[in-house]
């Protein structure tokens, strides 16, 4: 069975022009690690600065405990540290704190406000002096968020059982019928440390952990809702989903709105609000493939926009005085698609900021170098921006400070990756590969006129790849993004100088290794596959593939072919073979070992050109409605790995 591989030139196409915003430029002033005192790792971290812009870090973790002999491995014990630093990042103070500390707040005195089970406690600038410590609920409380208002008022969310919390007279909730389950709640305190107010929010399972307050006094909420019965109000963004934002009335007297904030597998993971009251969201886009961000009008009932990005989940959320958002990613060598404006770095360093404006247009998209795994944003009065990770070399604590810069250095060119998986650690002969930055060609996509007897072109709309100097054959050209083939020439082992000529500028090159195979699986959203049926339909929820039956999925970057063909040739007959051997797994939901599956035919796809691959396979086995199958080339001591993949199986 032999299928085209329809719409897949529309995949390889596909790109987004990034919006037009100017005169904004961050660059990287310094980086550098902050103290972690004797933390054998930090788990969680938070961030302030005062009017005078110096940087407060609070640093949760745990250290050892009492050794005890008799029970194996020392024990640890949660604690955390504050640290002061001044804005040339000197520091003023480190201090060890009396009690675990999760959540932390600062106003423009220094004043700094924490959180940890069911207190909160408001120290002086000097970092020892207790201004005040309150009790806000019973001991099942647990406090996981802060913030405060213009007037010194400190807000707390967290989740608390019922009976636990002393509700006000007047708050919008002062009790919950469900005994026995953790509720939400709000408190808030005047700048004395009493209680304002106090209200349950939640009727089942609800767990808030991020808290945001306006200029007014208006507090706004996110959680994970296990049950529907919190509602949503009417006319409200979302009415159903998996987590919810609410904003309180300033006397946390009243629900001014409550929506869901995305789909049935989206967790909203920090918010934010600007002076006008629009809420800004941070969700785990489908936890594990992306990271999406949502800006709420002032009543909940639509939104400005809403973005998303190929990441595992956001790593932090800010806002600036002008309502800008910092989205603070972690990116991996499958997410080399990550759309990047004025970057100040290349790809695979693991991490990237994005600033977006309050309408939604992208000021700038950056990679970030140093290799670390992002755990925090804090963004100042003046709008500089503090980065907070964990380097891949240690558990400790980086960061990496920015300010604006007219002048920084940029790169154009910004990451190569296979087009299929956007897997950036390798390329391959013969292999699509799309190359991502800004600037790389026009702001119109330009595919090419192909003739069947010569391939497709090695420059469209003044654009051309070279890799080591030779040509690459050209799919598409546009600003951001660029679709080509490698040459067949190359040779595994050797790495090669990739770069872009574009109206005859060139741009920066980056240096990829040559792997004899780079395999990578064309797919949808959320990893589904575009595969193609054994009546040639295409497969989808609605179109299943029967359990025996035989399903065409499409890749590329498996390697050498014999005979070999002219870089850019269309596929005919006879067929061309593959040297290395293809093979494919499913991957086993119960982490069992992998059970193979048959493969009817893996190589060239006929009609296309050369580099497309097609494997035709029989489905062996239904799982959960979806099939989640691996393909694996070469010979054992050198495989590669695609990217894991499903299709849809009838039940």
């Amino acid at each position: 069975m032999f299928r085209k591989a329809l719409l897949l030139l529309a995949l390889l196409s596909a790109a987004a022009a990034m919006a037009v915003a100017q005169n904004f430029l961050l660059d990287i002033d310094y980086a550098q690690a902050i103290p972690t005192g004797s933390l054998l790792g930090v788990a969680a971290v938070t961030s302030g600065t005062d009017s005078q812009g110096n940087l407060y870090v609070l640093e949760a973790g745990t250290v050892p405990g009492p050794y005890m002999p008799t029970i194996g491995p020392q024990p640890t014990v949660p604690t955390s540290y504050l640290v002061k630093l001044n804005p040339v990042a000197t520091v003023l103070y480190q201090t060890m704190l009396p009690s675990p500390f999760i959540a932390m707040a600062v106003d423009p005195a220094g004043n700094v406000y924490l959180t940890a089970g069911n207190s909160v406690e408001k120290l002086g600038p000097d970092g020892t002096t207790v201004l005040y410590s309150t009790v806000i609920g019973g001991s099942s409380m647990g406090a996981f968020a802060i913030a405060l208002d213009p007037t010194g008022r400190a807000y707390v969310t967290g989740s608390v059982n019922p009976g636990d919390l002393p509700a006000a007279p007047g708050a919008f909730q002062q009790a919950t019928q469900n005994v026995g389950t953790p509720q939400g709640f709000v408190v808030r305190l005047n700048p004395a440390g009493g209680i304002d107010y106090a209200t349950y929010l939640g009727v089942s399972v609800n767990n808030p952990y991020g808290i945001a307050v306006d200029p007014s006094g208006s507090a706004f909420v996110i959680w994970t809702t296990l049950s529907p019965d919190f509602p949503a109000t009417p006319g409200a963004y979302l009415t159903s989903g998996l987590s919810m934002l609410a904003r309180l009335a300033p006397d946390g007297s009243a629900l001014i709105y409550s929506t869901f904030t995305g789909g049935p597998f989206d967790t909203a993971e920090y918010v934010a609000v600007d002076s006008a009251g629009n809420a800004v969201v941070a969700l785990s886009d489908r936890p594990g493939f992306n990271a999406a961000v949502t800006r709420f009008n002032p009543q909940g009932t639509g939104v400005t926009y809403s973005k998303t990005f190929p990441s595992v989940g956001p790593g932090g959320l800010a806002l600036d005085g002008s309502g800008n958002a910092y989205v603070y990613n972690p990116v991996h060598s499958n997410t080399g698609n990550y759309p990047v404006k004025n970057s100040l770095s290349t790809c695979g360093t693991g991490s990237a900021l994005t600033v977006i404006d309050s309408s939604g247009a992208i000021l700038q998209s950056t990679y970030l170098p140093g290799g670390q795994t992002p755990i925090g944003i804090g963004v100042s009065s003046n709008s500089t921006v503090d980065l907070f990770g964990v380097p891949t070399t240690s558990g400790h604590l980086g960061m990496i400070h920015l300010s604006q810069n007219p002048q920084a250095q940029t790169v154009q060119l910004a990451c190569v990756g296979n087009a299929a998986s956007y897997d950036d650690t390798a390329i391959s002969p013969g292999e699509i590969v799309s190359l991502f930055g800004s600037g790389l060609g026009p702001a119109v996509g330009a595919e090419p006129q192909v003739n069947t007897s010569t391939g497709f072109p090695n420059k469209i709309a003044n654009v051309q790849v070279t890799f080591n100097g030779t040509p690459g054959p050209m799919l598409y050209a546009q600003d951001s993004q660029i679709n080509a083939i490698v040459p067949w020439s190359l040779r595994a082992g050797q790495q090669a100088q990739v770069c872009v000529v574009y109206n005859g500028s060139p741009t920066n090159c980056l240096n990829a290794d040559v792997a004899a195979s780079h395999p990578g699986v064309f797919t949808g959203a959320t990893d589904i596959a575009a595969a193609l049926n054994q009546d040639g339909t295409i497969n989808s929820p609605s179109n299943p593939a029967k359990v025996g039956s035989a399903v065409s999925i499409f890749a590329t970057g498996l390697g050498a072919i014999d005979p070999p063909l002219l870089d850019g040739a269309i596929v005919g007959f006879p067929l061309p073979v593959n040297v290395l051997p293809v093979t494919m797994s499913t991957l086993s939901p119960t982490q069992g070992p992998p059970i193979p599956v048959t493969v009817l035919y893996a190589g060239p796809a006929p009609g296309e050109v050369a580099g497309v691959s097609q494997i035709n396979f029989t489905v062996d086995a239904s799982v959960g409605g979806t099939y989640a199958t691996q393909v694996t080339v070469g010979l054992p001591g050198s495989q590669a790995l695609s990217n894991g993949f499903s299709i849809y199986v009838a039940q």
